[in-house]
């Protein structure tokens, strides 16, 4: 019998790290499986590119073209969530898995919103640090802490162009373009994925199954913003669920922590 292709992963990191957060559950994916994960743009070896996440995407689009992907499962964590999700809205994927993302930007952009002065002036860093404290980096296995080194000197440059979409736009324009990229996601029936590192609020998890009624959100309670690097071989196995949803249909078994 011919073995089933699975689909191709393209992993994007959150904000202010780079790939290497990948490196551990690439290592772990199953044999015959094929990925990438780029350093997204002002990370790493890349060049920023214009403020918002859509020019974020069409970098990752031309990396998905140049590597000959077609319809890969998008895995982001953190703001990777949202650009894995706006990808599989505008071009041809197969799943999203959204990685400690918030589920409803409404909340994340006010408090942003209150903190803009501060983060487009001299104290950004001292308004970064909350941010960074809540992700408790300290309780990530010391293995695979060196992996997020990149996001202890994070760019003031780079978090405003990647947050100028909630900064700078008004806010009722972009809730309707995450509202219209949803619902072309459930139209679509891709598998999705939200895990999270905390309990999930009921009336969170309702607002996004009514929104995109396929969706599955699962809680790994690790106490850190990194569910991936707590066991990067159950995580492997995650992805492998989802890929086998993709091609088959069939109900995706979660492996537990």
């Amino acid at each position: 019998m011919k073995a089933i292709q699975t689909p191709p992963f393209v992993f994007l990191h959150g904000l202010t790290f780079d790939h290497r957060m990948w490196d551990p559950v690439i290592a772990a994916l199953p044999a015959r499986s094929v990925a990438i994960a780029p350093d997204l743009p002002g990370h790493g070896g890349s060049p920023p590119t214009d403020p918002g996440l859509a020019p974020v995407v069409d970098v990752v689009h031309a990396a998905v073209m140049d590597a000959g992907f077609s319809e890969p499962i998008m895995v982001g964590h953190s703001i990777g969530g949202p650009l894995a999700s706006i990808y599989a809205s505008t071009y041809p994927a197969a799943g999203v898995v959204s990685i400690e993302a918030p589920i409803r930007m409404e909340p994340f952009a006010a408090g942003l919103s209150a903190l803009r002065p501060q983060l487009e002036g001299p104290g950004f860093a001292q308004a970064w640090t909350p941010f960074q404290q809540s992700m408790h980096i300290e309780l990530v296995p010391g293995s695979q802490r060196e992996l997020l080194a990149a996001g202890e000197h994070p760019s003031q440059e780079v978090v405003l162009s990647y947050q100028a979409d909630l900064l700078q736009r008004p806010l009722d324009d972009v809730l309707r373009w995450r509202d219209e990229g949803m619902r072309r996601l459930a139209e679509a029936g891709l598998p999705y994925l939200s895990l999270h590192s905390n309990p999930v609020d009921p009336a969170e998890r309702a607002w996004l199954t009514d929104r995109i009624p396929q969706a599955e959100v699962v809680t790994w309670p690790v106490r850190h913003h990194f569910p991936h690097l707590a066991d990067p071989k159950a995580f492997a196995g995650l992805l492998a669920e989802v890929a086998q949803k993709s091609t088959t249909s069939r109900p995706v078994s979660l492996p537990a922590l």
